[in-house]
């Protein structure tokens, strides 16, 4: 059964779908949609789209198709979700349409300041801010009426209601009916029960009541319990229609579960539109006001009394506002508020949740119309809370200042910093007693009042602290409003006091001075020595004080030069030594002292691999030999070597040309040293044969059979080498120079790192000789920078000018 219904609903929605697709004329009448089997989860919005356009070119409205969807046997639930489905689309499409328009304007009125906007983007723009409004435009309150709820028993029953009646005792049996358009329900064996208008409570009795016909236990003569019981409850609910009219976001008939109330059939309208009103809805049920709705109680005060179920044929009728005024500034909301007659101020205060922490309530601002000009009201809060706003009015609460009435403050060495109220503390002396005193540290000659004038200009009043405190009546000072009160420690008034520590310890760094440090002291403080500290060489270097002399020494510094044993001791004659601020201390490496210092050799030889200086003299010819010699596959004229630059080139003052890309070529870490392998090994020790650094690599290559070319051609690309080319023939194979290259300044970087460009001599050029493994570049040309309309016209000046001066002169010598 379950799989048949399933194959029924996935039926319906391709045959919904290919009538979406097909339209046109091939398409048939919406009318033949399956609704029944229809879910609008199913369907995309591309599709839902489509289904509004054709009813929309058929003639059809929103409520034809909710009805036509109703009638073909689409559940009430269902219908609701397309048609809720299809309005958002609407909305979207409007919103689209909009901003086209709103672009369109824009493309009109480029150049205009002001930029007009569509009356629909204004009535959003001014519906958001009116209080309630975004109530009914959140996602997550959508006031769904609840069916999972225990019926209420003032429920009236109508046809299309559900009933499901269960026996259970004596005799066992479910019944699941529906009231009939007539109003009864129908059970077998018994005739119709007339149900309609009656209440669940009631409709309970007379069922139990008939059934006793049939099932005699039901209902007994004496106070015996029953030996058959039936429970009464309320299955499928019906639906009911609900008109809603006047000022709401989308007016129309709605079909809703038949325990909707007002505020879902609000929800289902989009609520009230920019000019509605929110506290005077009316709900007409036949000729009278069954209720009047003010979402304001819901709102402030939680309270729903007024959210009554709805009936069916039951009309919402939403009439303009009644009053608005705008609430701006420090309150817990602000926006737009409705207020009814005789509703004061202090309701809008109510309305807005509050004044907030820092709002100003001693006066309030209020901006309205006269008919004929604007004014202005300052209203005195609470004296005056009963004042009644009028239409079109703005309030407006103000920030409190952000200034002190009674404060004053205390800085510096005393042992609570801070604020303090002027009330307590009227005295310098009362406020370094609230302060729980001057701390020991204190700079007892000179306190500082900073005080602020009439004109908020600031004076400094000074004090003596120790005068002060030893005789308070004859020294204190009088507070006064913001006055700060500096008492300074003797730490702030003096440079830092420091030590440093450099060389040969674990840990070398600045320490902060102490008194009658030591020399061993310092070291401990610095972890110790390395394994290359030299203990019996400590020099220690001391700034000189001249005191007020003005003359001046030749002498910058006084250096002490210690011996320092293992236990860290000084000798007997420096044991009294001790630190002074900024004092330098050096310890220095042991002469004798290496560590292992490594070089790197690669490609062919017997034994590649990293390799340790043995000697400070250490050269090429002695790693090779180390290395076991080359072998026979060793390309000796490709050998090169690689070596760490040891120093950057500062490149901030220097002028580097654009080729350069930020003086990145002059920032590399390693370079080529060109070396020529085959004379090293013949002449070893020779000054071909260099001396190795820490961190070299020596590489020697197979035997290279091509040339690279690179730079500023058209197809950079390795070429095989052959004896008989010459560079002009390597460029091109790689298809010659691009447009931006240089060939004329073509260079060769041969393998063992070696580098040769192309020579002039007279009116030849000579090119380089092109050897296996070299690569061939071809520089970038530089780039002219094109002379500006302003630089040319200068210069087009300056030469009619210079023009005109000769052809003057020229003029002059002649008549003379």
């Amino acid at each position: 059964m379950a799989f048949n219904k399933q194959l029924l609903r996935t039926t319906a929605v391709l045959f919904t779908i290919l009538f979406i697709v097909i339209g046109g004329a091939a398409a048939q009448d919406i009318g033949s949609i399956d609704f029944e089997n229809l879910r609008a989860s199913d369907l995309s919005d591309q599709q839902v789209q489509r289904l509004w356009e054709r009813a929309q070119s058929q003639g059809y409205s929103l409520s034809q198709v909710e009805q036509m969807a109703m009638a073909r046997g689409m559940s009430p639930n269902e219908v609701s979700k397309l048609v809720r489905r299809v309005r958002n689309l609407r909305m979207q499409n409007g919103g689209q349409q909009g901003q086209r328009q709103n672009n369109q304007l824009r493309s009109v009125n480029r150049d205009t300041t002001f930029m007009m906007q569509p009356d629909s983007l204004q009535k959003d723009t001014l519906r958001s801010r009116i209080f309630g409004a975004d109530l009914f435009r959140r996602d997550k309150v959508s006031f769904t009426p609840s069916l999972n709820v225990p019926t209420p028993e003032n429920y009236q029953l109508g046809a299309g209601d559900q009933l499901i009646i269960d026996i259970w005792g004596a005799a066992e049996q479910t019944y699941e009916v529906t009231v009939s358009t007539e109003g009864t329900i129908t059970i077998a064996n018994l005739g119709p029960i007339y149900v309609n208008g009656l209440t669940i409570e009631t409709a309970r009795e007379r069922i139990k009541s008939s059934l006793s016909k049939i099932y005699s236990g039901l209902q007994s003569d004496t106070d015996e319990p029953t030996d058959t019981q039936a429970r009464i409850s309320l299955g499928n609910v019906r639906s009911i229609n609900v008109t809603v009219l006047g000022e709401s976001r989308f007016p129309g008939t709605y079909t809703l579960p038949s325990l909707a109330t007002v505020f879902n059939a609000l929800y289902s309208a989009g609520g009230p539109d920019s000019t509605g009103t929110f506290r005077e809805i009316e709900v007409i049920r036949g000729d009278s006001i069954a209720a009047t709705l003010d979402i304001y109680d819901f709102l402030v005060y939680g309270n729903q009394k007024d959210n009554i179920r709805l009936r069916d044929q039951d009309i919402i009728k939403i009439d303009p506002y009644i009053s608005r005024v705008e609430l701006n500034g420090k309150t817990k909301r602000t926006g737009i508020f409705e207020l009814k007659e005789g509703e004061t101020i202090q309701d809008l205060i109510t309305f807005a949740g509050g004044f907030a922490s820092d709002a100003y309530t001693k006066r309030l601002k209020v901006i309205g119309n006269t008919g004929s000009q604007k004014r202005i009201n300052d209203i005195r809060y609470p004296e005056q809370n009963d004042f009644q706003l009028r239409d079109g009015d703005r309030v407006q609460v103000d920030k409190v200042l952000d200034r002190f009435a009674n404060r004053v403050e205390i800085q510096g060495a005393v042992f609570r910093e801070g604020d303090y109220e002027l009330k307590d503390s009227t005295t310098v002396y009362s406020l370094i007693q609230r302060a729980e005193g001057i701390r020991e540290d204190a700079f007892m000659n000179r306190g500082l009042v900073y005080r602020e004038q009439n004109d908020l200009s600031t004076e400094v009043v000074s004090f003596n602290v120790r005068e002060l405190l030893n005789n308070p009546e004859q020294n204190d000072i009088s507070l006064q409003r913001n006055d700060i009160v500096r008492i300074s420690s003797i730490f702030d008034l003096r440079e830092d006091y420091t030590i440093s520590v450099v060389g040969a310890v674990q840990e070398p760094g600045t320490f902060p001075f102490v008194e009658n440090m030591t020399l061993e002291d310092v070291i401990f403080q610095a972890n110790g020595f390395k394994e290359s500290a030299a203990p019996y060489r400590i020099e220690v270097s001391r700034r000189i004080d001249s005191g007020d002399s003005m003359y001046v020494a030749r002498e910058m510094a006084e250096i002490h030069r210690f011996r320092v044993n293992e236990n860290l001791e000084l000798d007997d004659k420096t044991a009294g030594f001790t630190i002074k601020p900024f004092d330098k201390i050096f310890v220095r490496n042991a002469p004798n002292y290496y560590e292992q210092r490594q070089v790197t050799i690669k490609g062919e030889v017997l034994f590649p691999g990293k390799y340790t200086l043995d000697e400070q003299d250490m050269r090429i010819s002695d790693l090779i030999q180390r290395a076991g010699g080359l072998t026979q596959y060793a390309y000796s004229p490709g050998g090169n070597l690689t070596r760490d630059i040891e120093q950057k080139v500062d490149t901030t003052f220097l002028n580097i040309a654009d080729t350069l890309d930020s003086g990145s070529d002059l920032q590399q870490k390693t370079t080529k040293v060109g070396i020529d392998l085959a004379k090293i090994i013949q002449n070893p020790g020779s000054r071909h044969d260099l001396i190795l650094r820490e961190g070299d690599v020596l590489e020697i290559p197979k035997e290279l059979q091509t040339v690279r070319v690179a730079g500023e051609v058209l197809y950079p690309i390795s070429v095989r080498h052959q004896d008989n080319l010459s560079l002009k023939d390597y460029l091109r194979a790689a298809g010659g120079a691009s447009d931006r290259g240089k060939p004329k300044d073509a260079y060769v970087v041969y393998a063992n790192g070696e580098v040769d460009r192309a020579r002039k001599i007279l009116f030849f050029r000579n090119y380089p000789e092109v050897r296996p493994g070299a690569t061939v570049y071809v520089p970038k040309k530089e780039q002219r920078r094109d002379l500006t309309p302003q630089e040319r016209i200068s210069i087009y000046s300056a030469l009619v000018s210079m023009a005109a001066i000769v052809t003057n002169t020229i003029f002059q010598i002649r008549r003379n």
